[in-house]
């Protein structure tokens, strides 16, 4: 099987010749940041000869989901950080970010107040075209050694993204009208261009960000489904209305108690499935209640990864496979992206070192050692 094939037979809950092994480096992409820090270079060579890659592309999709051009500038402040203004036809709204380890982080989001959301809310609705040349370009070029992938927001993820999170929090049960409101403009509009690139050919997978903001302690389970399930359904089901499209959604946090919540929802594949201390999913539990409905994605933390022995990376990886693989609908994934710069020599030689054993460990059918003191 090429890499296309392996990872959609996984998101149909079938067996492949082996497990998909992914990481979220794609050693084709030239344009990706560490595309050009040497320290990567070992781990984007492994990725080539070991991993099945998703090629991604983030699609554009404006402010607020509109390709309205807003009068806007910038400004530095006296403490390096900076303000960003973008002038609505209701009035103007502020951001302001400031340098950390990612380059640049948020300080403050663009909507902290009611009035602030009037204003986005009041950004003309210009219909999003993303253009798709380079993305099924690619797609062509790299078939067999690449799986494509369009990546969109989730309704509650174009909030998340635009409003403080305590005004967030707040607003649940304060001003849960004016969410609404702001959600069902946003699904709209996501619908509207994600119906688009359809149409031009994105895809075999559609991969939603979102969920994690209606998780709590942020948000409640009420949320949620209110939230998330009722709007990331129909835009599940828009997707599977073309021949051939799989949707995967991606969610960090303590999403255990909502496995069957995301199985309501009928995408085909869930990641990043965090397990403890930092998430709460046993994957042996998550397989028996929701392994017939979802492929699952995951579920070794990054730092434990990057950090470990390498008798750690072998047992994560033997662990991971021995408890997510078996009758297929698994991928197995890192619940991270590298994120270093430079990346340590050990993360290095663990990344390569769990593309390996993936490999050894996860060929069907499955014969992995049993765990010690077994």
């Amino acid at each position: 099987m090429d890499t296309a094939q392996r990872v959609l037979a996984a998101l149909r809950r079938e067996e492949p010749d082996r497990v998909p092994v992914f990481i979220y480096l794609n050693p084709y992409d030239t344009k990706a940041w560490y595309s050009s820090d040497p320290s990567y270079a070992d781990v984007l060579a492994a990725c080539r000869d070991h991993a099945d890659v998703i090629g991604d592309w983030y699609v554009p999709m404006g402010f607020f989901c509109s390709a309205a051009e807003l009068p806007a500038e910038s400004r530095r402040l006296a403490d390096g950080a900076t303000a960003r203004t973008l002038h609505t036809p209701a009035g103007p709204i502020t951001s302001v970010t400031a340098p950390d380890w990612r380059g640049e982080g948020p300080r403050k989001l663009w909507i902290s107040s009611v009035e602030d959301a009037r204003r986005v809310l009041s950004i003309p609705h210009v219909p999003v075209r993303p253009d798709l040349t380079d993305f099924l370009a690619a797609r062509q070029r790299l078939a067999g050694r690449v799986v494509g992938q369009a990546t969109f927001p989730d309704p509650i993820c174009l909030l998340g993204d635009l409003i403080d999170p305590s005004t967030l929090a707040v607003w649940t049960i304060e001003r849960r009208d004016l969410l609404v409101e702001m959600l069902d403009v946003a699904a709209e509009r996501i619908a509207e261009t994600l119906r688009f690139c359809l149409d031009a050919g994105a895809g075999p997978i559609i991969y939603f960000n979102g969920p994690e903001y209606a998780l709590p302690p942020l948000m409640s389970p009420r949320d949620f489904e209110q939230f998330v399930v009722a709007y990331d359904a129909p835009l599940v089901d828009l997707v599977h209305s073309y021949p051939g499209r799989y949707v995967i959604i991606h969610s960090h946090g303590r999403v255990n108690r909502f496995l069957e919540r995301f199985a309501a929802i009928g995408m085909d594949g869930l990641n990043v499935l965090e397990p403890p201390p930092i998430g709460d999913v046993v994957l042996t539990d998550a397989k028996r209640r929701v392994g017939g409905a979802y492929c699952l994605i995951g579920n070794i933390q990054y730092d434990d990864l990057a950090r470990g022995s390498a008798a750690d990376v072998d047992r994560l990886v033997a662990g991971a496979i021995r408890d997510g693989a078996p009758g297929g609908g698994f991928i197995l994934s890192p619940c991270a992206s590298p994120y270093e710069r430079p990346l340590p020599r050990r993360a290095g030689e663990n990344l390569i070192r769990y593309l390996v054993q993936a490999r050894q460990y996860g060929a069907y059918p499955l014969k992995i050692p049993a765990p010690k003191g077994c």
